[in-house]
């Protein structure tokens, strides 16, 4: 459980993961030589990112981007401009790869670059990391804290934030859960590369299950992590269904919308909140 600042009831974060071409090339290596595939990926920065941060601003809350290092080397102006809209800039890969069997080294080494890249077009390195897979490894949790990082979000081990451990001790690392369920690209992935994936579903499909989910959530006072792809989601008119989705959660008194690292904070600076 946990015990939120006066006056809120749930917090909700929303998190736009910016994959754009690496949604397709980090999953199979023909996706280097289709054009057309690769240009799905481009229409999130292209398209998506702008009718977000319109829509964002509309609503006056701010988010958490996840972007690879491939993709803010790509399109460094478009992640400044969400830098520059009040938005927070997470670590999530280089091209959105996941190996198993990368080491401690290896992995430091390769977060190293990727926030090099980040904090040259921003001017800041990123506190928070979502795995491209979701995954922990092992030697995880050890690689964020000693890095420095406030918070994960990959797990989905509960409905709050938590605190997580290390050997058996409690570091100063929050845990953001979420759920497949709240993840845009569980209805909207279609493609026919392998691994093959359909998924189209209406936004009023989408709606239903993520509003549904949150009031559930918000009578129990506890969060929702939302994972949207701006190349999904970007969409004219699933860009009216996260319009509808904002517009209902803003409704309920005491809904905290904020960025995973202002949630973070508050878990860090009220270490009893949690109980």
């Amino acid at each position: 459980m946990i015990k939120w600042p006066d006056g809120v009831q749930c917090a909700v974060m929303l998190t736009f993961d910016l994959d754009a071409e690496t949604m397709w090339i980090s999953r199979n290596p023909i996706s280097w030589d289709c054009p057309e595939t690769l240009s799905r990926g481009a229409y999130g920065p292209n398209e998506g990112v702008p009718r977000i941060l319109k829509l964002l601003d509309k609503h006056d809350v701010k988010a958490t981007f996840f972007i690879p290092g491939y993709v803010a080397e790509k399109y460094p102006a478009v992640v400044k401009e969400i830098f520059d809209r009040g938005h927070e800039i997470g670590y999530h890969g280089y091209l959105h790869e996941f190996r198993r069997d990368i080491t401690y080294e290896e992995e430091s080494q390769l977060m190293e670059k990727c926030e090099n890249i980040l904090a040259d077009i921003t001017g800041q390195k990123p506190v928070g990391q979502r795995s491209p897979m979701c995954e922990l490894l092992p030697h995880t949790v050890k690689l964020l804290y000693d890095r420095g990082y406030s918070y994960a979000t990959n797990l989905k081990d509960w409905d709050s934030p938590y605190l997580h451990k290390l050997n058996g001790e409690t570091v100063p690392l929050v845990e953001m859960p979420f759920e497949w369920l709240y993840d845009d690209s569980s209805f909207y992935m279609f493609t026919l590369q392998e691994p093959v994936r359909r998924g189209i579903s209406p936004g009023s499909v989408v709606y239903e299950i993520w509003s549904e989910e949150f009031c559930g959530l918000y009578e129990e006072g506890k969060s929702m992590t939302i994972i949207i792809h701006p190349q999904l989601s970007g969409r004219p008119s699933r860009i009216k269904t996260l319009d509808r989705l904002i517009s209902y959660m803003k409704s309920k008194p005491g809904t905290w919308i904020a960025r995973c690292d202002q949630v973070a904070r508050y878990i860090l600076d009220h270490p009893d909140c949690i109980y």
